[in-house]
């Protein structure tokens, strides 16, 4: 995926990929949501409050929320999603993010429900490639629809 150690900046997999970002730092969300759209990926930011309505109306290929924001968090969000996802039979690809390293929190964030874990600040061409590999296996054969 990366060429001369540097990740392509409109690589394919990526284009019109549907990113819902929650997290409750704005500041965050508005460096982090043009970033990632300049490699091609449709960003929907959003609190967690409202993340679920969001979520149900956009369908977004893949989830990134915060889980520990004040007086709410993702585990009970991915708990939400999980269970409606599951009942319609696609499950979406969910990373947690989290400004607190601790083994634990990410071993709480995989059985929650969590894809994957990642750490802030995020290093954006790592985890871009992270989103292509579950974008891609996702649907690994996105000409066959």
């Amino acid at each position: 995926m990366y060429i001369n150690n540097k990740f392509p900046t409109h690589p394919s997999f990526l284009q019109g990929l549907r990113v819902l970002l929650v997290d409750n730092d704005v500041n965050f969300c508005k460096s982090f949501t043009p970033m990632l759209q300049s490699y091609g990926v449709s960003v929907q930011a959003a609190f967690l409050g409202q993340a679920l309505e969001i979520f149900l109306q956009w369908q977004p290929d893949i989830l990134l929320s915060d889980i520990s924001t004040p007086n709410q968090d993702g585990y009970a969000l991915i708990h939400q999603v999980r269970t409606l996802t599951g009942e319609r039979g696609k499950v979406v690809p969910a990373i947690a993010l989290t400004s607190t390293v601790r083994e634990d929190m990410y071993q709480h964030a995989l059985l929650a429900g969590f894809s994957l874990c990642v750490a802030k600040p995020v290093v954006v061409d790592d985890f871009v490639a992270v989103l292509g590999i579950l974008a891609i296996a996702n649907n690994p054969h996105p000409h066959a629809n």
